[in-house]
């Protein structure tokens, strides 16, 4: 059998009706593409995904279907990697549907480049049909907490924080220089693609935006769920940082030392304002999420102060969960609150009395 061009590698979980959209969207590349394989790993889910892979044909591509107990997407990705053939892997994700030129694109970059060890990132949008909301509009702008297209250049080469695994191919003999891969330690889907790319540059990994090979990311977010996803990005961020204190210039983290140093004011200050607002934290964050959610509906411009604060916050408030002991980190989190939300959620306040 001969060897495929690509292997698109999609772990999976609990996302029936999004994964079948992918997988029709790879049933209609362009029929000039190379031969490809779709490996799909189930990462136990406990929806109907089982019978969708079990009943899918397709003579478009070869479908190779894993499943394992639910691990998390680095070893997802990794199972998915042990049985795949193609000279380049495509990373996608379950709820990322391609354009019919995706394959395409990627394949006519991956023949162009020089030395074999560029990757490329595409760009990745919300589709038409999916109602957006203030929040997906802010982190996919301005924002940039989920993608930074708005600030990027197609063409340029940018560090290992652009590998989204979401829509970005690369040779495989590049990640085979990695004999760990995904590490496994990251448990969530945030900064253990970064982790890897971080690793692979120092074999000589380049990463090159690559504008023209599009996806959409079928994927609704209001501001209290994206809120818990950046809750988790700040764990996953200092696990980074912990394996590569290095990656402290990117990845910022250094401002939560003096808040920590604050913390211990906070501590002895008696009834004062930040001494409530460490005890009250808990309804002041719901009642910033409450606001923020009603913002999502309306303007961009009013939303965007209080929802930019807001995944900040939040970002770090998980790091600082990883950080510190839940004394002191609870202490931490209010001096960020004050510093951070208070402002921009009077003024929300005020806007919508």
């Amino acid at each position: 059998m001969r060897r495929p061009r690509f292997s698109v590698v999609v772990p999976t979980f609990n996302r029936r009706e999004a994964l079948e959209r992918t997988l029709a969207g790879y049933e209609r590349q362009d029929s000039s593409t190379p031969e490809f394989e779709v490996l799909v790993v189930d990462d136990g889910s406990t929806d109907d995904t089982g019978e969708l892979l079990d009943g899918w044909r397709s003579d478009r591509f070869v479908l190779r279907v894993e499943h394992q107990s639910n691990r998390g997407p680095a070893a997802a990705r990794n199972r998915a990697l042990a049985v795949a053939s193609g000279e380049v892997v495509l990373f996608t994700g379950d709820d990322i549907e391609p354009a019919e030129d995706l394959l395409l694109r990627h394949e006519q970059a991956q023949r162009a480049s020089p030395n074999g060890e560029t990757a490329y990132f595409g760009r990745i949008d919300w589709p038409s049909a999916l109602p957006t909301t203030a929040t997906m509009r802010h982190i996919t702008g301005r924002g940039a907490q989920q993608f930074s297209f708005f600030y990027l250049e197609d063409g340029r080469e940018y560090d290992y924080r652009h590998f989204y695994t979401s829509n970005v191919s690369i040779p495989r003999q590049l990640l085979d220089r990695e004999p760990e891969l995904f590490s496994e330690a990251f448990p969530a889907a945030a900064f253990e693609d970064a982790e890897l790319a971080f690793r692979l540059a120092r074999h000589g990994l380049r990463l090159r935006y690559l504008a023209g090979a599009r996806a959409w990311h079928w994927h609704h977010y209001d501001a209290s769920s994206f809120f818990a996803r950046q809750e988790r990005c700040g764990e996953m961020a200092h696990l980074l940082l912990r394996m590569h204190p290095e990656t402290g210039r990117e990845i910022d983290l250094r401002v939560l030392s003096g808040f920590r140093w604050r913390s211990f004011l906070i501590a002895g200050i008696g009834r004062g304002r930040l001494r409530r607002l460490s005890l009250d934290l808990p309804a002041r964050t719901a009642e910033a999420l409450a606001a923020a959610n009603d913002l999502d509906g309306g303007s961009d411009t009013d939303a965007a102060p209080l929802l930019q604060a807001l995944f900040r916050f939040g970002f770090l408030a998980g790091a600082t969960r990883r950080l510190y002991p839940p004394p002191v980190a609870r202490r931490v989190e209010a001096a960020l609150f004050g510093d951070l939300i208070e402002a921009p959620l009077t003024r929300a306040l005020r806007r919508s009395a």
